[in-house]
């Protein structure tokens, strides 16, 4: 009996994802947990596993929206059972030839005519070989289509391109009507986690009064800590510090743990601390939960969990929502001191810079010492001044008070 490859609901807050592309072509021979598909939600892409062995057969297309446990696919037990699904559902084009369409058969793009167009003069064309004739500048109606009904697949244009087809006269842009010379060199579709970024930080600063207050920590006391403790085997990063001091900072300080909902400020009871990350695919959050019941290796142990799953494209959208505050580190990129903007429907966020050695006076003579720029923003609706830079200055003398044992001591698990 077949198997139904359906998607799998990835949040509690998931409906539906956008199906990338396919890793298989039809007909292929996949194995139980070999990579199939990739879906991308508006916060993650997430490569789906094979349920079980069997020769794929997708029923939907690459950038389809498909709702949580919808069917995209069958795994048939032997090419009999395939031909059965082929006949029962129509094949979708995963980016190369059906097996079951070209065995022992000449391509159809060097014996059928070119692809009929529509009454309307539109070309039947898949959307991927629109999109691939668009980038190469190729003249959808000079090619010879292979698929159901003569439409252009993304095979006929592959083979377009290696044949060397006349590209289509493309029309004069409004830049050079104008006499300007300006092309893009790229088009980035606004879609997936780069749509959320649009969405969160539009949301933001349009729905929020918001503040940033700036100051300085000295923070060698962290670096001595981090050395002592990596050196102990722990190999605990800055952020993971970070994390923590913040957190205890907001259970001295709760209306900063807090967010609008309709008409109503939730003060939450959890602590959950987001830690912005860029891992190359674009902007995301991932949380450490309950941070403030954590020790600092237990938060480091977190963070580089979520790192890695972020890498694989293996995060779950839980880790990704219902944060309570948000760290975003700059510190890498040689940032001093930013404004950072608050995480939707977050209510503050702290932007930390990198540590820089510089002069000051501390007891009437001046030092050398490593200092780190602390900015927090936050919103004015639910934050007042005063309990703002009551917050950021309680930060301050935590990362201070390294030194002097004062919260290390008084704190249990912060190691």
């Amino acid at each position: 009996m077949a198997i139904e490859i359906a998607v799998p609901k990835l949040g509690l807050t998931m409906e539906e994802a956008t199906l990338v592309c396919w890793k298989a072509v039809a007909g292929e021979m996949v194995k139980k947990e070999q990579i199939v598909l990739v879906l991308e939600t508006d916060k993650v892409t997430f490569e789906m596993p094979s349920p079980g062995d069997g020769l794929l057969h997708p029923v939907a297309a690459p950038g389809s929206r498909i709702e949580v446990s919808e069917v995209v696919g069958y795994l048939a037990a032997d090419q009999a059972e395939l031909e059965s699904l082929v006949a029962q559902h129509p094949a979708a084009e995963t980016g190369a030839p059906a097996a079951v369409e070209t065995a022992a058969r000449p391509s159809a793009a060097a014996v059928e005519p070119a692809a009929p167009a529509t009454p309307g003069g539109r070309v039947k064309a898949s959307p991927v070989a629109r999109t691939m004739a668009k980038a190469h500048g190729i003249d959808l109606s000079r090619i010879s289509g292979s698929g159901p009904g003569g439409r252009v697949v993304r095979a006929d244009v592959l083979t377009a391109i290696e044949k060397g087809v006349p590209a289509k006269a493309a029309p004069a842009s409004p830049a050079a009507v104008a006499g300007e010379l300006l092309s893009a060199a790229q088009e980035i579709p606004i879609a997936g986690v780069r749509k959320v970024v649009f969405k969160n930080m539009h949301l933001s600063l349009t729905t929020q009064a918001q503040l940033t207050l700036h100051t300085e920590a000295a923070v060698e006391a962290i670096i001595q800590l981090r050395s002592r403790m990596n050196a102990a085997g722990a190999k605990v990063s800055y952020n993971a510090v970070l994390v923590k001091v913040i957190a205890q900072a907001l259970k001295q300080h709760p209306l900063v743990n807090a967010s609008v909902e309709g008409e109503m400020i939730k003060v939450w009871r959890q602590v959950h601390v987001g830690v912005a990350m860029d891992l190359g695919k674009g902007l995301i959050v991932p949380k450490v939960r309950n941070a403030d019941a954590k020790s600092i290796r237990e938060i480091s142990a977190d963070i580089d969990r979520l790192v890695e799953a972020a890498r694989a494209g293996s995060l779950p959208l839980d880790d990704l929502a219902l944060g309570t505050f948000t760290l975003t580190n700059l510190g890498a990129w040689d940032i001093d001191d930013f404004t950072p903007i608050v995480n939707h429907p977050e209510s503050a966020i702290l932007g930390a810079g990198r540590i820089v050695e510089k002069p000051v006076a501390r007891n009437g003579q001046v030092v050398v010492e490593p200092r780190m720029a602390l900015s927090l923003s936050f919103d004015h609706r639910i934050i007042d001044g005063a309990p703002g830079a009551a917050f950021l200055k309680t930060i301050k003398d935590m990362i201070e008070g390294y030194d002097r044992g004062a919260y290390l001591d008084a704190l249990t698990g912060w190691r």
